[in-house]
């Protein structure tokens, strides 16, 4: 345990879990003289052996147990396998006496026995454990001694409330009000569980209660005594129960904002005699999250800090999580030394670190290819360099390129790309490849130029394309597994200057729909998406420029309305989400299969509601009126720079403005801006030149409309920092901006006039709509961006 306390050290701890260090284990011994004292052994895996000692002391490495205290014949059992050493009361020799709290400490050991106890009179306790003196009269020990790998908790006898009104963090009226509540929160009964599992149905449990009642036990001995239950069956439940159930009075403090998350981190710090660790200003050992599998620490909610060859210390935020400290027991095959800290921190740092991890790993792969590539060594390689290079050709043994291929797919996906950029610069020069990933491309690696050819070549066998063909542009596709995740790459080749071939991949991770609450639309126009697409026909159209997010827009909007008595048919290309109760075609303009052939192929197949994955031509678009008018809900996108925009857009395609106007209910234009790291940003207050950009910007009275209650206490912007979790960039994912117009009779009105772009945008004003532009700024006053990359993606 002494290396758990130099890790613990760095966080500014100063004791570990239950003990002091010292230079040596000063821990008294016990001797018993003549006649050996009779004591229980219970050992961490739960066993239990009563015999005598003549001797005990901590520092033994094995327990030598007398099975008589008058013969010879004994056993010997590791220290190690120990977890407490129980010295029994003397024949006569009294219980305890009662005090007014029953025992200082609750210690809870393997075997799930726990044990009330006092401190020791000298209060000491040593590296390898601690006396404590039973506190209750129906306890047989006068003395015991717990190592400290045999405790799986240690806690303060004092209810948690009572603790944070003794340290200062609540009075008495804001702990009953929490009390109070708390009694309000009720928990799903065992039985239910165990149906909601298939375990039982409810004829068996109605028996059960009956039962349960003319014996008086516990429903879940009479489930185990009746065969209808094993006691493993009833031990899970019991774990789901506690997960679902009534919530504890911290958790409700704190969600009634009666204490705060860090005081109460702390106080169960303190009662479960654990170090509190603010993940905030400390770093952690990145190997340590390789003692845990990924799925297991996001699961669990606990974080690896530091590891070394006997212990690993945990970050946790419910000391009382007993069954988790248990697996990563077995899993390390280590000690486990628990640190608290708060909820927030590990919803923070857990995807943090684990994204540092994953990116460390795939650095080290991506070198470790690049290094054989380098070597030139032809056993690992596969094949003869000169030979393959210079050509282009690449068989299925050259092992180093079929893996650099297969890891530049796996680590874009990983870094959320959405297309890869292989660009080769010749003989001369290293070939760039490069990912976009949130919109901006960023360098990736650069790739020895002897090896352009082979690995564009590769790209090409995996997309089934022609590698003999270097002259002219191909387009193909490859499916790709990743894990248990299936995605599929767009391929395009492009000739380029000096012989050189580039490709660009676009990834279609096959993914689910967002929920429309989940979208990021302000609220006004949440509330008119949701109404309008439940309208029984028309046309509503999501528009904005390539990789905006339209088609995940439009899934959203048909995950709301997919519905049993819902009849829903899409065309696109390609499908790139699928949901289930959606009849999705993939459309092949090659053999003839196009957008507007799809949509009369539905309309001849009972359709409610109908989707085009895009408006190329002006056949398409009359098709798309043509099913509104007669009774179909459509949705579809088009390429343009507004919302006002679509609509004489529409109309100088050669639409007839009278049954467009009919047609049309709504066009939601949407553009994707850069979000701000939430883990760095940080906040200031606005200045004066950028208030009055802002206000001109959004229109100034109704920029003075907006902020008119934010005013009085000042404005504040956030901007970027920096860190680990968004590459040191200040920015993390992205944010949708959008602007929703809807129909009215004004609206139908100019659209049938013809009216120019002015004049419709200037409707939709007056009926509610707000520009990309102020839908922006609404969000850089929000904290989720900044003005730099709203004006990035909208014009003014």
């Amino acid at each position: 345990m002494r290396a758990a306390h130099e890790t613990l050290g760095r966080y500014g701890v100063q004791s570990a879990r239950m003990l002091s260090v010292y230079p040596e284990d000063m821990l008294s011994d016990r001797t018993f003289g003549p006649a050996p004292a009779q004591v229980t052994l219970g050992f961490i895996d739960g066993e239990v052996h009563v015999g005598h000692l003549a001797r005990f002391s901590p520092m033994l490495p094995d327990i030598h147990l007398l099975l008589s205290s008058t013969v010879s014949p004994r056993s010997s059992f590791p220290a190690e396998r120990i977890a407490y050493v129980g010295f029994h009361r003397a024949p006569g020799e009294p219980p305890p006496r009662p005090k007014a709290r029953r025992g200082e400490l609750k210690v809870h050991v393997a075997g799930q026995k726990t044990f009330v106890v006092d401190k020791h009179e000298d209060g000491q306790e040593g590296a390898l454990g601690f006396y404590a003196k039973p506190a209750e009269s129906g306890c047989p020990f006068r003395e015991i001694f717990f190592y400290n790998h045999g405790v799986n908790l240690k806690e303060l006898n004092e209810p948690l409330g009572e603790l944070l009104v003794r340290e200062g963090k609540v009075d008495g009226g804001q702990l009953q009000q929490g009390l109070d509540q708390q009694k309000n929160t009720t928990r799903t009964p065992i039985g239910q569980i165990l149906i909601q599992h298939r375990k039982l149905d409810a004829a068996q449990l109605e028996q059960a209660t009956a039962l349960q009642k003319r014996k008086g036990t516990r429903i879940g001995e009479v489930l185990i005594e009746a065969g209808l239950a094993t006691a493993e069956d009833i031990e899970r439940a019991l774990g789901e129960q506690r997960r679902r159930g009534g919530k504890r009075i911290g958790q409700i403090l704190v969600e009634m904002k009666l204490v705060s998350e860090v005081d109460l981190s702390m106080t169960l710090a303190k009662k479960f005699q654990l170090p509190f660790v603010d993940l905030d200003h400390c770093s952690i050992n990145l190997q340590a999250l390789d003692e845990l599998p990924k799925d297991f620490i996001e699961k669990n909610r606990v974080l690896p800090v530091d590891s070394d060859a006997k212990i690993v210390t945990l970050a946790l935020a419910d000391p009382l999580a007993v069954d988790t400290i248990d697996m990563v027991r077995l899993r390390t095959k280590k000690q486990v030394c628990e640190v608290v800290v708060t909820p927030s921190q590990l919803d923070k740092y857990i995807p943090t670190y684990l994204d540092q991890v994953e990116t460390k790993k795939v650095a080290t792969e991506m070198d470790d290819i690049l290094k054989v590539l380098a070597s030139g060594d032809d056993a690992q390689l596969g094949a003869e360099t000169t030979e393959n290079t210079e050509t282009g050709q690449v068989m299925d043994s050259d092992n180093a390129i079929i893996k650099l291929a297969n890891q530049i797919i796996i680590d874009a996906y990983r870094r959320g790309a959405s297309d890869i950029h292989l660009e080769p610069n010749g003989r001369e020069r290293t070939m760039m490849v490069r990912f976009r990933v949130d919109g901006d491309c960023v360098a990736y690696q650069e790739i020895p130029s002897a090896y352009r050819l082979p690995l564009v070549a590769r790209f090409k066998i995996m997309a089934q394309l022609d590698i003999s063909e270097r002259r002219k542009p191909q387009d193909g596709k490859i499916r790709f597994k990743i894990a248990e995740r299936q995605i599929e790459l767009r391929v395009a080749t492009i000739p380029t200057v000096n012989g050189n071939e580039d490709m660009v991949l676009r990834i279609l991770a096959g993914s689910k729909p967002i929920a429309l609450d989940k979208m990021g639309l302000l609220d006004r126009n949440l509330t008119a998406l949701k109404s309008v697409i439940q309208q029984p026909y028309g046309l509503i159209l999501c528009v904005g420029p390539t990789g905006s997010g339209k088609t995940t827009t439009l899934h959203s909007a048909l995950g709301a309305i997919n519905t049993i008595d819902t009849k829903i048919w899409t065309a696109e290309d390609p499908v790139e989400i699928t949901q289930a109760g959606l009849r999705q075609v993939q459309v092949n303009a090659k053999i003839g299969f196009t957008f507007a052939n799809a949509m009369r192929a539905f309309l001849r197949a009972d359709p409610d509601v109908i989707m085009v994955g895009e408006m190329r031509d002006t056949e398409t678009a009359s098709t798309a009126i043509e099913a509104s008018l007669t009774g179909h809900l459509v949705f579809s996108t088009l390429h343009t720079n507004s919302a006002p925009e679509t609509v004489t857009r529409l109309i100088d395609m050669g639409l007839d403005p009278f049954s467009f106007a009919d047609a049309l209910l709504g066009v939601l234009a949407q553009r994707l801006a850069r979000s701000l790291c939430k883990q760095c940003r940080e906040s200031y207050m606005i200045e004066e030149k950028e208030l009055n950009e802002l206000t001109e910007l959004y229109g100034r009275e109704a920029f003075l409309e907006l902020v008119r209650y934010d005013l009085p206490g000042g404005l504040k912007l956030w901007k970027a920092v920096g860190c680990e979790a968004c590459g040191k960039s200040g920015y993390k994912g992205r944010i949708a901006l959008h602007e929703l117009l809807l129909t009215n009779d004004a609206m139908k009105t100019a659209i049938q006039r013809k009216s120019p772009v002015g004049d419709i945008r200037e409707l939709a004003k007056q009926g509610g709509m707000t520009t990309l532009l102020q839908d922006g700024i609404q969000k850089v006053l929000a904290g989720q961006t900044d003005l730099k990359q709203v004006m990035a993606v909208c014009s003014r």
